[in-house]
């Protein structure tokens, strides 16, 4: 038998060529469906074999079965077609293109198996095995039962959210490969592993609480972080994930502490971004804060750091005057004490201005308008206020306090 030396027109999927016979358009509407996959998928090989033919004449062009199959998926079209709509759309508004920013909320996985990720076809008939979206809570319990089970880091990853929730899909062939293996493994437990049940039981606990805490430290950062545009370190979200784990009754391990940026990457995605401070510490940014909120942010604190200066300016100034009405009214009222001095004047010596009495009370107390202070505050007003007026007399008032410390130097 000669050798059939036509080549497939589409060479879109990857197939052998030598076991598999090339094919031609059985009918126009097998060819109309092939000619407008090709004007969606802009093939410019068929686009040109169409151009020689008439309207409702069959080219002589040939394919492989599984070519056409996957050129002509109508779910492939359609989202070629989404995206140039989504294209023509953002040029035609450059502004709204601008604004436009991913969001975490509301966030679902893509139409596609969690397992395999692939386009599956049945044995028999020859189709594609449809996918499943996640309704029921059990099927979301299962799969992170199983992907613990396993150690499978992928599934856990995935599980961290609600499936169901999420609108995660799935082959049924998949999931029942899945799951029945786990059970399998998990059923048959020979004797020899019984014996270290308790350590399997301890690790399937840690697991279990690890994701549940993960779980509940993602629906804070979309719940709290996010929505209010909040910089948070990322020692901060560790803090939150230890009592998440502590609540549970487990302690976090090391290993997760240093692994919280991987994660947290993983599961949010571009709606976060994470960065190291001039400290060296670790800073999580979400998406939704703009660059003209920190603008306005970086403005705002500017204004309160001036208004922040004035007070203290207001505060000095008052300060000062304080200060200086208090010295003028003790060199006024505090007159020379004669020396030698009689007993009878250190009675008149131990008084003191009203100005200087009011600002020690309030100094020692908080309050200048307090009456009756306590005994210790008493004896402490009498000895600042005797060393105060002798100091800006230069020791030309003597009060009782200082006379008696003249008579004990002679």
């Amino acid at each position: 038998m000669e050798k059939d030396k036509r080549q497939c027109i589409i060479h879109y999927a990857v197939c052998d060529k030598e076991e598999e016979h090339l094919v031609s358009p059985k009918d126009i509407s097998s060819w109309l469906a092939l000619l407008d996959a090709a004007k969606v998928r802009s093939h410019q090989a068929v686009l040109d074999v169409a151009k020689t033919v008439n309207e409702n004449q069959i080219p002589s062009i040939a394919y492989h079965r599984k070519c056409k199959s996957l050129f002509t998926m109508t779910r492939d079209l359609e989202s070629i077609k989404q995206k140039r709509e989504e294209s023509v759309d953002e040029e035609s508004n450059p502004t709204k293109r601008q604004c436009r920013r991913p969001s975490s909320e509301g966030r679902v996985y893509d139409p596609v198996c969690l397992f395999c990720s692939k386009v599956k076809f049945m044995k028999s008939p020859k189709s594609r095995e449809k996918l499943i979206q996640a309704v029921q809570l059990r099927a979301d319990a299962t799969l992170r039962h199983c992907a613990i089970l396993n150690n499978d880091a992928r599934i856990l990853a995935i599980t961290s959210r609600d499936i169901v929730a999420a609108e995660a899909h799935y082959h049924a062939s998949c999931y029942k490969r899945y799951t029945n293996i786990k059970t399998k493994e998990h059923d048959h437990v020979g004797d020899n592993e019984v014996v270290n049940s308790s350590q399997v039981t301890d690790m399937l606990s840690y697991e279990v609480a690890e994701v549940e805490a993960y779980v509940q430290l993602f629906h804070y950062i979309r719940n709290e972080v996010t929505p209010h545009k909040k910089v948070i370190l990322v020692a901060q979200l560790i803090e939150k994930l230890e009592a998440f784990m502590s609540s549970k009754g487990e302690a976090l391990k090391t290993a997760s502490k240093r692994n919280i940026r991987r994660r947290l990457e993983s599961e949010l995605g571009s709606s976060i971004h994470i960065f190291s401070n001039d400290s060296g510490k670790l800073l999580l940014v979400p998406d939704s804060l703009s660059f003209k909120d920190v603008v306005l942010d970086n403005d705002n604190l500017r204004k309160e750091l001036a208004i922040w200066k004035g007070k203290l300016t207001d505060a000095n100034r008052i300060t000062d005057q304080a200060s200086s009405q208090i010295r003028e009214v003790i060199r006024r009222d505090m007159k020379p004490t004669a020396w030698p001095c009689h007993p009878s004047d250190l009675s008149n010596a131990a008084e003191m201005p009203t100005q200087l009495h009011r600002f020690l009370v309030g100094l020692l107390t908080g309050n200048p308008q307090n009456e009756n202070p306590s005994e210790r505050v008493s004896n402490l007003i009498q000895s600042f206020g005797q060393d105060l007026i002798c100091a800006v007399t230069c020791g030309q008032h003597k009060p009782p306090k200082h006379v008696l410390g003249v008579f004990l130097m002679l």
